[in-house]
C-alpha cells in the first residue's frame, strides 16, 4: 500500500522505466530552456534517491545529465524494491525528520505497518514540499498564499488519492472512503513547538551534538553533508552525548529569567552565548543565543568567531612566559607602550583600557588583575608572536587561527586576531588551569554506534599536557586575584558557595560603518571566562553586526555569576588542587623581589621552585641600593635599550635571576631562548 501511494504521488511509471522517465525529462528540459519561471521537475524516484544521497540539487543541465546517467546505472545494479526502500528511508518529512518510519512515529505515533491509506498519503504528501505540506505548521503564510500546513496537506493528499484511483490502485468506494477520512495526528502532549510550526524544539547542546556528529561522519567516511545528516536522523545511530541535563536545564531557566541579564545603556540588548565545560573537556551545557525559536539555528557559542580581547592573555603571553621561567608572580614591568616601526612609521602601542599609563613599575600580578595591556604586549614582543601562535595551534588546536596571527603582536598579546575565536574553543583552553596543565579539545559526545551496536565514531578524550603543573598552578592563583579584587570581582561565588572562583575578563575594539564611513568602536565583544574546581564556564556578549556595547557596570562577570551560581548552588565547598612545587612567599611590592624585614610594603606571591626571585636589594639594611650599584645597572640598561629598541620597559625593570635549582629537563633550545631574552632585563644578579 505504501509503495502504491508513493508511486502515485511521485513517479507513476516507476515500475516501467529504467531510471529515467524520458517524457517528463523532455518536458522539464523544454521548460528550462524556454525560460519558464515554473519549470516542472522531471525526476523519477530513482533520480531523487541520487539527489538525496549526493546532496546535489543544483538546477543546471550539466547536473541533470550526470544524474540521468547515474540513474540508468543504478537501475542496472539494484532492484526496484531496493531503490524504493532507499527512497522511503532517506526522504525528508519536515520537522528535522528523515525516513518514513520516523515520520510515522512523529506524526501518528504508529509503526508504518499500522498506517492506513489516508495516513500514508498524508506523509508522502510532505515530501513534495516539506514546509508547505508540514501538518504541524499551524499558521497560514500570506506571502505565499498558503493556508495552514494541514489545509495544504489535505489538498495534496486528495490529489494523491485521485491519482491512485486513476491508476486503479483504489476502487471507487475506497477512493471515496479515504477522501472523506478525517486524518488525526497524534496528540502533541508536552511537546514544545518552534515558531514556524515545527515540533520537538531541541536544546542548543543537542543541536551542536548533531552538528558535530554530521561533521565527523563527513570527515571519517567522506560522506556528503546531506547523507551524513540523513544517517543521524534516520540511520538508527545511537549518539552518546556529554550533556548534563541538570546543567542544560539550569542555563535555560536562567535565560528565561530577565533578571539574569545586567542592565545596559543600549536601546536593543545584544546577543549573548554561554557554555559550561567539565574539567575533562566534556561540554555539559550551552546556550547559542538569547532566544531559540527553531532547530539547528546559528549557534553563537560554537560558530561565531569574535576577537577574544584580554581573555587571550593567560593562554598566550603569560602562559608562555611562565612556562619558560621568563617571569614570576612579582616580576615588574614599566607600564608604558612599546615603540614600534611599521612601513617606515614609528608609533606607540598599545593603549591601556583607560587610555593612560602610570610610567611606573608594576608587578605581573597587578597587570593580570587589572587587565593592563602594556605588560603582555612587552612579553609577546620578547617571546615573539610566533611562539604564542605555535602554542595555540599545536597544543590547544585552535581552529580559527590565521597565518597573519603568527606575526601579529596584537593578535597574540591582546586577542586582536584576524578572525577571532569561538566561545567553545576559548573556554576549553582555560581547562588547563583546573587540570594542572592538561588539555583535550572540548567535545559534545563520546561515541556513536550503528543499529547493530558497532562503534562508528569515537572521540579521543585523552588529555595531554600543555604546560607544567607548576605553571598552571601559578596562573590559576593569578586568575583568582581577578575575581577577588580585579576586573572580574562581580563573578566571585566564594561567599555564596565556599567554592573558589577564578577567571578573566575581555573586551575588543572594532569598526562599524556609518553612511559608508568606517568608524572605530569600543566593546563590540565582551567576555568572561571563569572556572571553579567543578566547571569551566564562558560567556560572550555582542551584536551579530558589530555595534558598541554601552554599560553602567562591566556586565559579563555579572552574567557569568547569574548563570553559574545556580549550577554550583548545591555543590560542596571546594578549592582547586595545586602543585606542591609552588611556594607562597612574601615579596616587596616596590621591587618585585623577595621581601626583607626592611621592605615597607609586602604581599604574598606564588613561585615555582624552578624560579624564585632574589632578595630585595632596594631595602637592604633599611636603605636603598647604593649609588654605585644603581649607576652600574643604568649602564647595563642603556646597553640593553640600544640593542633592543622595540622592547619598551625592558631597560627599566629590576633584573631577574633564575634560581640555581632550574629544572634539568630544560633542553638546549630553552637555554638558548633564555640567553637571547635575559639581556633585555639588564644584568643578572649573582
Amino acid at each position: 500500500m505504501l509503495v502504491n501511494v508513493t508511486i502515485a504521488a511521485e513517479d507513476k511509471r516507476f515500475l516501467e522505466h529504467h531510471g529515467v522517465d524520458w517524457l517528463r525529462t523532455i518536458r522539464s528540459t523544454l521548460g528550462y530552456f524556454g525560460g519558464s519561471s515554473r519549470v516542472q521537475g522531471g525526476s523519477t524516484i530513482t533520480q531523487q534517491v541520487i539527489k538525496n544521497l549526493t546532496g546535489n540539487d543544483e538546477v543546471t543541465p550539466e547536473r541533470k545529465v550526470q544524474e540521468i546517467f547515474t540513474a540508468l546505472k543504478l537501475e542496472k545494479n539494484f532492484s526496484k524494491e531496493q531503490i524504493m526502500e532507499t527512497y522511503l528511508n532517506i526522504a525528508f518529512f519536515s520537522n528535522q525528520c528523515y525516513g518514513i518510519q520516523s515520520a510515522s512515529k512523529l506524526y501518528f505515533n504508529k509503526d508504518i505497518s499500522e498506517l492506513n491509506v489516508a495516513e500514508a498519503a498524508t506523509l508522502i504528501a510532505i515530501t513534495n514540499a516539506p514546509t508547505k505540506y508540514n501538518p504541524l505548521r499551524m499558521n497560514a503564510n500570506e506571502d505565499y498564499g498558503w493556508g495552514t500546513g494541514m489545509e495544504e496537506n489535505k489538498e495534496r493528499r486528495d490529489y494523491i488519492l485521485e491519482e491512485m484511483y486513476k491508476l486503479q490502485m483504489l476502487t471507487q468506494s475506497e477512493y471515496q472512503k479515504w477522501l472523506d477520512y478525517d486524518v488525526q495526528l497524534a496528540p502533541r502532549k508536552d511537546v514544545e513547538s518552534t515558531s514556524d510550526g515545527l515540533t520537538a524544539l531541541t536544546d542548543w547542546h543537542t543541536d551542536q551534538v548533531i552538528e558535530d556528529v554530521v561533521t565527523d561522519l563527513q570527515q571519517e567516511y567522506n560522506y556528503t553533508r546531506a547523507y551524513a545528516t540523513k544517517m543521524v536522523y534516520s540511520g538508527g545511530c545511537r549518539i552518546y552525548s556529554t550533556m548534563d541535563p541538570d546543567v542544560q536545564k539550569s542555563l535555560e531557566e536562567s535565560y528565561a529569567n530577565p533578571a539574569t541579564f545586567p542592565d545596559l545603556a543600549n536601546a536593543e540588548y545584544p546577543q549573548t552565548a554561554a557554555i559550561v565545560i567539565a574539567p575533562d573537556g566534556s561540554v555539559k551545557g550551552m546556550i547559542g543565543g538569547n532566544e531559540k525559536t527553531s532547530n539547528r539555528l546559528f549557534n553563537r557559542a560554537t560558530q561565531s568567531q569574535r576577537h577574544p580581547g584580554s581573555t587571550m592573555k593567560p593562554i598566550s603571553a603569560y602562559l608562555n612566559a611562565f612556562e619558560r621561567d621568563l617571569i614570576t608572580w612579582s616580576t615588574t614591568f614599566i607600564d608604558e607602550p612599546l615603540t614600534l616601526t611599521e612601513n617606515g612609521k614609528t608609533f606607540q602601542w598599545p593603549q591601556n583600557y583607560t587610555n593612560t599609563y602610570t610610567k611606573a613599575p608594576m608587578t605581573v600580578q597587578y597587570a593580570v588583575q587589572q587587565s593592563i595591556n602594556t605588560v603582555p604586549a612587552q612579553l609577546v614582543n620578547i617571546l615573539t608572536p610566533q611562539v604564542c601562535y605555535d602554542t595555540l595551534k599545536n597544543k590547544f588546536q585552535v581552529s580559527t587561527l590565521h597565518e597573519l596571527d603568527a606575526t601579529s603582536l596584537s593578535s597574540m598579546a591582546l586577542g586582536g586576531m584576524t578572525t577571532g575565536m569561538t566561545l567553545e574553543e576559548l573556554t576549553g583552553c582555560y581547562q588547563i588551569f583546573v587540570t594542572g596543565g592538561k588539555y583535550v579539545k572540548p567535545y559534545t559526545y563520546t561515541h556513536v554506534t550503528d543499529t547493530e551496536g558497532n562503534i562508528i565514531l569515537k572521540k579521543d578524550t585523552t588529555q595531554v599536557r600543555v604546560v607544567s603543573e607548576e605553571t598552571a598552578t601559578v596562573l590559576n592563583r593569578l586568575l583568582q586575584t581577578v575575581v577577588t579584587q580585579g576586573t572580574g570581582a562581580r563573578a566571585n561565588m566564594k561567599n555564596e558557595t565556599g567554592i573558589t572562583t577564578a577567571g578573566k575578563t575581555g573586551s575588543s575594539t572594532g569598526v562599524k560603518y556609518v553612511n559608508g564611513v568606517q568608524v572605530d568602536i569600543d566593546n563590540p565583544d565582551l567576555w568572561f571566562i571563569g572556572f571553579t574546581p567543578y566547571y569551566i564556564g564562558g560567556v560572550w556578549m555582542g551584536y551579530d553586526i558589530q555595534e558598541e556595547i554601552s554599560y553602567y557596570t562591566y556586565p559579563t562577570p555579572i552574567l557569568w555569576k547569574n548563570l553559574m551560581l545556580p549550577i554550583h548552588q548545591n555543590l560542596e565547598a571546594k578549592d582547586f588542587e595545586y602543585s606542591e612545587n609552588v611556594q607562597a612567599m612574601q615579596y616587596c611590592t616596590e621591587s618585585g623581589d623577595l621581601a626583607t624585614e626592611n621592605c615597607p610594603s609586602t604581599a604574598t606571591g606564588w613561585y615555582k621552585e624552578t624560579y624564585i626571585p632574589s632578595t630585595c636589594i632596594l631595602h637592604r639594611g633599611g636603605s636603598t641600593v647604593d649609588t654605585e650599584l644603581e649607576d652600574e645597572n643604568d649602564e647595563n640598561e642603556d646597553s640593553s635599550s640600544s640593542n633592543h629598541s622595540n622592547s619598551s620597559g625592558g631597560s627599566k625593570r629590576p633584573s631577574l635571576n633564575r634560581n640555581d635549582k632550574t629544572n634539568k629537563k630544560d633542553d638546549d633550545d630553552e637555554d638558548s631562548f633564555w640567553n637571547s631574552v635575559s639581556g633585555l632585563f639588564g644584568s643578572k644578579r649573582q
